[in-house]
């Protein structure tokens, strides 16, 4: 792949990143009344959607310095979330109390998925909403492309695999939609308390 197609294609993945983050959201369907937790916010894709959408957001991360970046990212909007500075393996929220919760393109970069997904499932409201979008072999190979252009380091895929993403949302929950774009995969897991083993 010559240089001047694989710039071509890290542009145009931040416009991709957005449309496949509003396909993810039209999956979703969160209640226009419900707050929204985005957990791992990062630089704030996600949260900017769920804001451009109306949604009340609390937007957490475990760096401040992401933080800062998304509320950089959010100009105008920088003041309608609550940014709050928290470590997901333990979220400061009561059992079953948030209706819904986004975690996009963050699986990969966390230690101990599982135990991050299990607290997720502590605070989701029995009848609350999970949204997970992760980066499929073609955004991983993007990514991977990106870290290079820059000199960084290779780029982490992350402890678990979109299969093993997809079983353990089918084992903690009772429904699991899922659908594959061109460089995420989104899950979508509500009824918690376990679906089919």
């Amino acid at each position: 792949m010559r240089d001047c197609d694989i710039n071509a294609m890290l542009v145009e993945r931040e416009s991709v990143l957005i449309r496949e983050y509003d396909a993810a959201l039209d999956m979703a369907g969160f209640d226009s009344r419900d707050i929204v937790l985005d957990i791992a916010t990062g630089s704030g894709r996600m949260l900017q959607q769920l804001l451009n959408r109306g949604y009340t957001v609390i937007s957490g991360d475990i760096d401040k310095e992401a933080l800062d970046r998304a509320k950089e990212r959010l100009g105008d909007l920088g003041n309608k979330p609550k940014f709050m500075l928290f470590d997901a393996h333990s979220l400061p929220f009561d059992d079953n109390s948030i209706n819904a919760i986004t975690l996009a393109n963050a699986i990969h970069e966390i230690k101990d998925p599982c135990g991050v997904l299990d607290e997720i499932v502590r605070v989701l409201s029995d009848d609350g909403k999970l949204l997970v979008v992760e980066f499929n072999s073609l955004g991983f190979e993007m990514m991977e492309l990106h870290h290079k252009m820059q000199g960084r380091g290779k780029h982490p895929e992350g402890e678990m695999a979109a299969e093993d993403i997809e079983n353990y949302l089918r084992k903690s929950f009772k429904s699991v939609k899922t659908s594959e774009f061109s460089i995420t995969h989104a899950w979508v897991a509500f009824g918690k308390g376990g679906g089919k083993q």
